[in-house]
């Protein structure tokens, strides 16, 4: 890993918790991460009904993240919540186009790009998540799928300059990439170190192409498929493996406070 990226974890607690076990469960897991010294970045992607009250409880320690994002400011889209709304309630950022919103909901490569390039136009984090099928996968079609779904992304995004993505400080950019091999989300199966390393090495290969090579170097990509404890650490060996999006492991918070402290 480059000694410049920083490592990142992200706890996305996905359609769980209800408004009194959100925030007790982000306050007890607040006060475990600021009562150590450490060397990652760590965020909380919850439900968007419990973000006001969690940014009250927001310390420095941990970034609160929304679990998607539209990509106008306004308009009329009953349901939906957009990045400047997301901002002005103190939210830094959100996931985009995670493999369940892809699946479910009709994501696509090109809404996924808009939203990407919203928060980012707003000044607010993105983290892209991309990943091919168990049947993707299997016909050989890991890298087409991944450079389909980057490329596409980024060019509806409306981002032309690296710059834009870099933002206010270079070592904190503004994109984030999430690989999720679909086949691993919540099977209990994750990519070996191996497999991950090698279609992160590809993303950051892609990433280049679209923007630069120092650039696709500063730019953060976690791993997400059945990340636990007995894991993590396994994967973020891996030069191209900066830090993971974690799912059930990060619903309680001693065991993903354990979880994040494998990182460091």
């Amino acid at each position: 890993m480059s000694s410049a990226r920083k490592k990142l974890v992200i706890g996305n607690w996905k359609m769980f918790k209800n408004a009194t076990s959100a925030s007790s469960d982000f306050s007890d897991f607040s006060n475990l991460i600021a009562s150590q010294a450490h060397n990652i970045e760590v965020g909380i992607a919850a439900p968007s009904v419990f973000l006001a009250d969690l940014v009250r409880k927001t310390q420095n320690s941990v970034t609160l993240y929304a679990q998607n994002s539209h990509w106008a400011p306004e308009g009329a889209f009953t349901g939906e919540v957009s990045a400047p709304m997301l901002k002005s309630m103190g939210v830094s950022g959100s996931l985009v186009a995670h493999s369940e919103r892809r699946q479910m909901f009709g994501e696509t490569n090109e809404t996924a790009g808009a939203r990407v390039g919203a928060l980012i136009g707003a000044g607010m984090k993105a983290v892209l998540c991309v990943g091919e099928t168990l049947e993707q996968r299997e016909k050989g079609q890991l890298k087409e799928i991944l450079k389909q779904q980057i490329e596409k992304a980024i060019q509806a995004s409306g981002i032309k300059h690296a710059s834009e993505i870099l933002g206010a400080d270079p070592l904190r950019p503004l994109l984030s990439i999430a690989y999720e091999p679909v086949w691993a989300i919540g099977t209990g199966k994750a990519a070996t170190s191996v497999e991950a390393q090698e279609a992160h090495a590809f993303i950051r290969e892609v990433l280049s192409n679209c923007f630069n090579k120092e650039t696709s170097e500063k730019l953060k990509i976690i791993y997400g498929g059945s990340v636990k404890l007995n894991n993590i650490h396994e994967f973020i060996s891996c030069p191209d493996v900066d830090g993971g999006l974690v799912g059930g492991a990060s619903l309680v918070p001693k065991d993903f406070y354990d979880l994040c402290m494998k990182c460091c």
